[in-house]
């Protein structure tokens, strides 16, 4: 709060919490919220919006229990008129939770539902934002929205069609049907699919069922940019399994799952035990060396049996150009800021004591402790069987 201070004539003046209008101020408190519930299985918080979740009614009580305590301890109040206990089924950020699986808001659909053709390219953005944030429900609202990307462009003029008219009444259509994805859970077997076509990329995150079933979890796709068209088949589809990796990265990372490919040549390229051949194009070189990090097995599926993935990689919108156009190998400036900081010498040491050795006590570096991160339960990572709360925070006087 030393930033904040206020510079009066009676004085100088200092918050002794934290103020609104402040643009780092949600951050931090998003922060105070992790550490706060660290630990705690089956809660998690999006600022003042909290979510409990159990297995049953028993796990359930433990969890809500252990998360008041934990918000007695750090000084916070919760206001009951704005809580709700031992639902079977929960709103929750625009979506609606159940044992089922998550399905977008009724409400907020219903909303989209009754908003007038846009007259503008504002009010298009406006309905195009509230679409895109259901877009991971539905595999083809890419190519349903596509008439209404073309507006979007520089030097297009505003003209409002039939064929825009026909989008919109289609994705309100789309949206306002039943659209279900099932919670990830950390139990089930995970099966990751990815497929490229000459103009996009698109992935899917699917669970495997005891009875052989499999069900979504979220989707994902996007376009090719104009150097990656120019990529070959075998590229392009290597391209599609790095492109899922990293979006699903978070609930796949450290664990084994299934990575199943429509291109047969892959198999030999990211499924052999003998590392990539040194023939091989550097940017696979690079791909497979990224692959190595995941502990996955990589199956071959027929393109018929490839229906979600393959309709994702078609049906996408347009995408910037990616860095890799235009560099093909640098430092990130985050992982030099993570080492610098434990070098044994700075810039200002070096260029002062440029004859100084290691054993030189000015030399030496300090060692010291890193704080622990705080582990957050996110909405992906909870499997919704049983009941959910939500608590709404105050801080406590």
């Amino acid at each position: 709060m030393k930033l904040a201070v206020i510079n009066t004539h009676r004085g100088l003046y200092a918050y002794q919490r934290l103020p609104f209008g402040i643009k780092t101020a949600p951050g931090l408190f998003q922060r105070i919220m992790d550490e706060t519930l660290a630990g705690i299985q089956g809660a998690t918080a999006y600022l003042d919006d909290i979510i409990i979740i159990g297995r049953n009614e028993a796990d359930h009580r433990k969890n809500l229990y252990d998360v008041l305590q934990r918000l007695e301890e750090a000084g916070f109040r919760i206001r009951l008129d704005k809580c709700s206990f031992g639902k079977k089924q929960i709103k929750y950020l625009g979506f609606i939770l159940s044992k089922e699986g998550r399905r977008p808001d009724g409400a907020k659909i219903e909303a989209i539902a009754k908003m007038p053709e846009p007259k503008d390219l504002h009010q298009l953005r406006s309905f195009l934002g509230m679409v895109t944030y259901y877009q991971v429900f539905v595999k083809n609202l890419h190519e349903l929205r596509k008439p209404l990307d073309q507006l979007l462009k520089k030097d297009v003029d505003w003209t409002w069609t039939e064929k825009q008219q026909e989008a919109v009444t289609k994705i309100k259509s789309v949206l306002l049907s039943d659209l279900l994805l099932t919670h990830y859970d950390p139990q089930l077997p995970i099966v990751v699919a990815a497929d490229a076509s000459p103009t996009g990329i698109g992935c899917v995150l699917l669970h495997q069922f005891p009875d052989g079933s499999t069900k979504a979890v979220e989707h994902a796709s996007r376009s090719l940019t104009s150097a990656e068209r120019n990529y070959s088949q075998i590229e392009k589809e290597a391209l599609g399994l790095t492109f899922a990796v990293k979006k699903f990265h978070q609930m796949i990372f450290g664990r084994r799952f299934t990575l199943l490919t429509d291109h047969k040549p892959l198999l030999a390229v990211f499924g052999s035990k003998k590392g990539v051949p040194p023939h091989r194009a550097g940017r696979l070189q690079r791909w497979a060396i990224l692959l190595q990090a995941y502990d996955f097995e990589i199956q071959y599926r027929n393109t018929l049996e490839f229906g979600q993935a393959d309709a994702l990689s078609r049906l996408i919108a347009p995408q910037e150009a990616s860095k890799e156009d235009v560099v093909i190998a640098t430092i990130q400036d985050y992982g030099v800021n993570s080492i610098a900081p434990r070098c044994p010498s700075t810039q200002k040491t070096s260029a002062d004591e440029p004859m100084k050795t290691p054993s030189s006590p000015r030399s030496r570096s300090s060692s010291k402790k890193a704080a622990p991160v705080a582990s957050r339960t996110t909405l992906a990572s909870v499997a919704t069987t049983g009941s959910a709360s939500t608590c709404l925070l105050t801080r406590a006087a």
